[in-house]
């Protein structure tokens, strides 16, 4: 019995500091696996990249999702930040980053856990930082604090 509840410790915190942005980086095998890739969420980008900053070229806000396919919170959190894309389309934009495929970029915004979601207003310039799943009733209060939508 002691050692099924060790085993259970030790499984649960290996899976919590994979997503603290340690170097596991393999996939967790289950049916619900989602596959993300950078800037999946807007089909063309409206940003560039400058001095290692992402800049907005639409004129809009921005929430940047910093996460990676093998996070579970960031696969949780894919389907509330696609739905929110829609629900504010024109007038925010949302772009994901893949921190396994950006390292540079997700170092230069400070990234060591994840999901991280960096909003930005029109000029590029970081309104806020929220790190951790968030459900979609904090995340639209967090819009609402950061771009007054």
């Amino acid at each position: 019995m002691k050692k099924g509840i060790l085993l259970s410790l030790i499984i649960a915190s290996g899976c919590f500091l994979s997503c603290q942005g340690h170097e596991n980086k393999k996939a967790i095998p289950d049916e619900e696996n989602v596959e993300m890739t950078p800037n999946e969420v807007v089909a063309v980008p409206s940003y560039k990249i400058e001095n290692g900053k992402i800049i907005p070229t639409d004129g809009k806000p921005m929430i940047v999702d910093f996460s990676a396919t093998w996070c579970p919170p960031c696969r949780q959190l894919k389907p509330i930040f696609e739905k929110l894309a829609e629900d504010f389309r024109g007038r925010i934009s949302f772009v994901t980053i893949d921190v396994d495929e950006n390292p540079e970029l997700s170092q230069a915004y400070g990234v060591q856990s994840i999901p991280m979601m960096v909003f930005l207003n029109k000029d590029g310039q970081i309104q806020n930082t929220i790190v951790g799943f968030q459900d979609r009733d904090q995340l639209l209060a967090a819009i609402n604090t950061y771009f007054g939508f």
